[in-house]
């Protein structure tokens, strides 16, 4: 779980302008008529803040950009429920042409080709930032609860940008575009964020290219052949507590008071069942316990992989 850090943000709020300049001009050139989109606002949003969206129906588009499949993006019709009406009102008007609250199958396709223009304007804009080529992909304009695509629900905040579209002798109406941290990083050309501290001790650095002329100096952390293994062993001379534990129990401190010599407590785990092997208070195993000359031992049954492992120790 990550929050969208303020360096992002401030980044993503300087380029608004610019963005949809570029964007009110491709959908003027769409349409054929004059559409203006005055700078708008953004900021981080909580998804626990905007899970009002999920109970009612909401005229909403969702898309995504070919190049970052994995990270769909939202534009919500009305994010509050006092002005989701006038705001579905306003838009059907503009895409249909005809004012019109009805949201029919003709009704979401015009909503959709809108979406469709306006994801092919931001593609220009960010193209044109980061001289990258973005492309508009699986864009599917609904009125149903919103069903938050699977990247949100691995943040506790997103970006929500409420922009407004002026059309002249229309009634103007208001969008929230809502995107992960990941997907500003790439739309603005930024590193994406690395949640997993070990995750960089995982992968297998790129060797760097010979310069005849210099003498390359001794990296042992940048060797062309380094695998993940060899990356494993930087961590393997870390000491690690690790524990076993028989079972928990939630007590009173009226309980705890009672406890006096030969008291019993009782553990919440049915007896034969597998012990837990924590490390650094990591679960990485289970097993069964066994006697081993006189000593109490613990004969692993269930175990995860060393990279998972590992993962566990930076979680």
């Amino acid at each position: 779980m990550s929050e969208v850090s303020a360096e992002l943000l401030t980044q993503f709020v300087v380029k608004q302008a610019q963005v949809w300049q570029t964007v009110a001009m491709h959908l003027s050139e769409q349409n054929n008529t004059l559409v203006e989109i005055p700078t708008p606002t953004s900021n981080a949003a909580p998804i626990g803040d905007l899970t009002g969206l999920t109970t009612d129906p909401v005229l909403h588009i969702q898309a995504q950009f070919a190049e970052q499949s994995d990270a769909p993006c939202l534009f919500i019709v009305g994010e509050q429920p006092s002005e989701r009406q006038a705001a579905l009102q306003a838009l059907l008007e503009a895409t249909l042409g005809t004012p019109t609250d009805e949201v029919n199958d003709a009704a979401l396709q015009a909503v959709q080709e809108f979406g469709t223009h306006l994801m092919q304007g931001l593609a220009i804009a960010f193209g044109n930032l980061t001289s990258k080529t973005f492309t508009p992909d699986q864009i599917v304009a609904r009125y149903e609860p919103v069903t938050f695509p699977p990247n949100f629900l691995t943040v506790d905040e997103v970006i929500a940008t409420r922009f407004t579209v002026q059309i002249p002798d229309r009634t103007p109406f208001t969008l929230t575009w809502l995107l992960t941290e990941n997907l500003a990083r790439t739309l603005l050309g930024m590193p994406a964020v690395q949640d997993d501290p070990f995750a960089s001790l995982m992968e297998t650095p790129e060797p760097a290219a010979p310069t005849p002329a210099t003498p390359m100096a001794f990296n042992p952390f940048a060797e062309p052949e380094e695998s993940p293994e060899r990356n494993i062993d930087l961590l393997l001379d870390i000491p690690l507590e690790v524990s076993v534990e028989l079972g928990r129990v939630t007590m009173l401190v009226r309980e705890l008071l009672e406890i006096g010599t030969g008291s019993i407590i009782e553990l919440q785990k049915a007896a034969g069942e597998p012990v837990e092997v924590l490390v650094n208070g990591r679960l990485i195993a289970r097993g069964e316990v066994v006697v081993v000359e006189d000593n109490f031992a613990v004969r692993i049954t269930e175990i995860l992989s060393p990279v998972e492992r590992v993962q566990r120790l930076g979680a």
